[in-house]
C-alpha cells in the first residue's frame, strides 16, 4: 500500500513538473499577443485558485488550524506576490527559458536569507551552488563567446526575473524558518490571497497599458492556469511530497525550466545558442547541488529528532 502511494505521489510530481514548465511558455504566449497585461493576469489566477484552495480547505475542516500565528502569512503572501510580480513582468521582455533559469537566483537568497535571519551558516555546496548559478546566468544572458558578446547586458527582463527568482529564494527561506507547524494548506492558501490583494493593487495602480480579454478561448487558458497550474498542483503537491523523499524531489527541482525552454523552442517562440545550452546546464547543476544539499541536511535534521524521540521514550 505504501509503494503505491509512493507511485501515484511520484507520478503526481512528475505532472505538477511538467505544469509548472508549461506556465511560461503560456504567459509568453499571452503577452506577445497583448491579450493581458503580467500583474492582472496574476491576480485573476490567483484569485480564482484562492477560491478554489478556500473551498478546499473548508470542506476538508482544516481552517480549525487557524490562530494568531498566521499572521505570518501576511509578510510571506507580500514576498510571493512580490516574486510572482517580478517574475511575470520579466517575462513581457524576455524569453521563456531565461525567465525560468534565471529562477534558479532563489538558489543564492535562500542560504543568504537564512544567514541573515536565523544566523545559519551557509554550506560550502550552498556557497559553490551560488557561484555556479551566477557563472550560469552570465553566459545565459551572453549573446555570443566572444568577450563583448558574453559581457553584453541583460534586459531588464533578465533582471526582474532574476529578482523574482531571488523573492522566491527568500520565501522558500521565510517558510522553512516560519511553517514548519502550520497547516500546509491554509498557509498557501493564505499566501495566495495576500498574492492576488497585492496583484490587483499593482495592476490597477501601475500597470499601463491595462490588458484583459474577455474571448472565451483566453478565458479557458486563464482558468486552466488557475485552477490545473496553481490550485490543484498546490493540493496535490502538499501530499505527494509527504510520500517521496526529500532527493527525489530535489532532483526534480530544475526539470520545470528544462521543460519551459524545450517546449519554447519547439513552438518557435525563441531560438537555440550555444550560451543557452551552456548556461541552461550549469544552472541545472547548480540547482541540483543546492536542492540535494538542503536535501542531506533535512534528511539528517530528521535522524537527529527521531533519535532524540526514542531516547525520551
Amino acid at each position: 500500500m505504501q509503494n503505491k502511494k509512493k507511485v501515484i505521489s511520484f507520478i503526481a510530481l512528475i505532472i505538477i513538473v511538467i505544469l509548472w514548465g508549461i506556465v511560461p511558455v503560456i504567459g509568453k504566449y499571452l503577452f506577445n499577443n497583448n491579450f493581458y497585461s503580467p500583474a492582472l493576469l496574476i491576480a485573476t489566477r490567483g484569485l480564482i485558485a484562492t477560491v478554489i484552495m478556500v473551498i478546499f480547505v473548508l470542506v476538508t475542516k482544516q481552517f480549525k488550524a487557524l490562530n494568531k500565528s498566521y499572521l505570518i502569512c501576511i509578510p510571506a503572501g507580500i514576498i510571493l506576490g512580490s516574486a510572482y510580480l517580478f517574475q511575470f513582468i520579466g517575462l513581457e521582455t524576455t524569453t521563456a527559458s531565461k525567465n525560468t533559469f534565471l529562477e534558479a537566483f532563489c538558489v543564492i537568497a535562500t542560504p543568504l536569507t537564512l544567514l541573515i535571519m536565523i544566523k545559519e551558516k551557509p554550506t560550502i555546496a550552498s556557497i559553490f551552488a551560488s557561484l555556479l548559478c551566477l557563472v550560469g546566468a552570465f553566459i545565459l544572458c551572453g549573446d555570443g563567446w566572444d568577450f563583448t558578446s558574453l559581457l553584453k547586458a541583460p534586459s531588464l527582463g533578465d533582471i526582474f526575473s532574476a529578482i523574482g527568482g531571488a523573492l522566491f529564494g527568500v520565501n522558500i527561506a521565510f517558510t522553512q524558518v516560519f511553517a514548519k507547524d502550520k497547516n500546509p494548506f491554509v498557509y498557501v492558501t493564505i499566501q495566495l490571497a495576500i498574492l492576488s490583494v497585492i496583484s490587483f493593487i499593482y495592476a490597477f495602480g501601475f500597470e499601463r497599458p491595462l490588458l484583459f480579454s474577455w474571448d472565451y478561448k483566453n478565458i479557458l487558458i486563464v482558468l486552466f492556469l488557475s485552477i490545473f497550474c496553481t490550485a490543484i498542483c498546490w493540493i496535490v503537491r502538499a501530499y505527494a511530497v509527504r510520500n517521496i523523499s526529500a532527493t527525489t524531489i530535489a532532483v526534480m527541482n530544475p526539470m520545470s525550466a528544462v521543460i519551459a525552454t524545450t517546449i519554447a523552442l519547439c513552438l518557435g517562440q525563441e531560438t537555440f545558442n550555444t550560451n543557452l545550452l551552456v548556461g541552461a546546464i550549469i544552472i541545472v547543476i547548480a540547482i541540483l547541488i543546492s536542492s540535494l544539499s538542503q536535501a542531506k541536511m533535512a534528511t539528517g535534521a530528521a535522524s537527529i529528532a527521531e533519535k532524540d524521540n526514542n531516547n525520551l521514550s
